[in-house]
């Protein structure tokens, strides 16, 4: 894919270093050839409401104002010359030749998807070098939140081959790391932690800055994986970035009951407050606006989703989280190791 074809949504959040508010710049509607079948989220439960909500978060097509679509495309043209021309080839030929991509994403295809995460990184993660672009364009090949795997377990020697041990590593825990997050207990206890020990709540080495490694399950084979201290924050960057590209487009006020939309403020909350936010990742919640007219489709449908309680969205996905991973034998167990 060309990094041409990033859409307006991405070639914004490029061009920003971080998502954007688009209230007054978009028109939201329904898209009636959208199925989600096709997508990621095809093995929701039929006509349950997880599946109704992810089907209502996504069914929309965006008009942008002639307006915003000139400045985003100029602005971005001028970021091009910053991305490389050229790309592994025997990496892309793995990908392309021996896994399955063809799933269509959120928006868009999965590569897509996939391409934005890496250009990202190659823009806003110079922290980890040419790591960071690499684990980002490959961070669901060992599996996505909803039982999707480009990659079996077996072709994991192969994998290591193309790859570097840190960029192994991370690669191998994006999918573990991201349906911890989602299941609850991994971040609640990492900002209790802060919490508790910025307060002078803990005494010794029960903070954060005692962290010593994560221990878990990979997703692919549940085989124990650990993560240092180092690495995890790491991963968490990944995440928030990561999180972006969900994010919805317009009249956050509205529309930030949204799963995607918790991750990303409490994980930009506790990196920030942390010192560990290395990715440039640009949030600011008083930026944050409120409905109007055409940022949502006006149905009954959308009205509904939108105004569902945050805590009932993100005890939804817990619940479906831990489903998913018992479906396919995996473990959310988790320990983190402090000094």
């Amino acid at each position: 894919m060309s990094t041409l074809g990033h859409n307006l949504k991405r070639q914004q959040a490029l061009v920003l270093a971080g998502p954007h508010d688009n209230a007054g710049a978009v028109t939201a509607v329904v898209d009636p050839s959208f199925e989600l079948s096709n997508t990621i989220f095809h093995t929701l439960a039929p006509g349950s409401l997880l599946e109704k909500v992810q089907k209502t978060r996504l069914d929309t097509v965006l008009h942008w104002s002639p307006e915003a679509r000139r400045d985003i495309q100029a602005a971005f043209a001028a970021k091009l010359p910053l991305l490389p021309a050229a790309e592994d080839p025997e990496l892309h030929a793995f990908m392309a030749e021996e896994c399955d991509f063809r799933t269509e994403h959120a928006d868009g295809s999965f590569l897509e998807h996939l391409h934005f995460c890496r250009d990202y990184a190659y823009l806003h993660v110079p922290a980890y070098g040419s790591r960071a672009p690499r684990v980002m364009l490959m961070h669901s090949i060992c599996g996505v939140g909803t039982n999707c795997f480009p990659m079996r377990a077996d072709q994991l020697p192969r994998l290591a081959e193309l790859l570097d041990e840190e960029e192994f590593a991370q690669v191998c825990a994006f999918p573990s790391v991201l349906r911890l997050l989602v299941h609850g207990p991994l971040l609640a206890e990492l900002k209790a932690r802060h919490e508790a020990r910025h307060e002078g709540r803990h005494e010794g080495g029960t903070g954060l800055a005692s962290l010593r490694r994560l221990t878990l399950h990979r997703l692919l084979d549940n085989a124990r994986i650990e993560l240092s201290a180092p690495q995890l924050w790491e991963a968490l960057n990944y995440q928030l970035v990561h999180a972006i590209d969900f994010l919805p487009a317009a009249s956050w006020k509205r529309t930030s009951n949204d799963l995607f939309f918790h991750l990303f403020t409490e994980l930009h909350e506790l990196l920030s407050s942390a010192g560990q936010l290395t990715a440039d990742v640009r949030w600011d919640a008083a930026a944050m606006q409120p409905n109007v007219a055409g940022a949502r489709p006006e149905t009954w449908r959308h009205w509904a989703v939108d105004h569902l309680p945050n805590a009932l969205v993100v005890r939804l996905a817990a619940k479906q989280i831990a489903r998913y991973s018992a479906s396919v034998g995996h473990s959310l167990e988790y320990t983190l190791n402090f000094e």
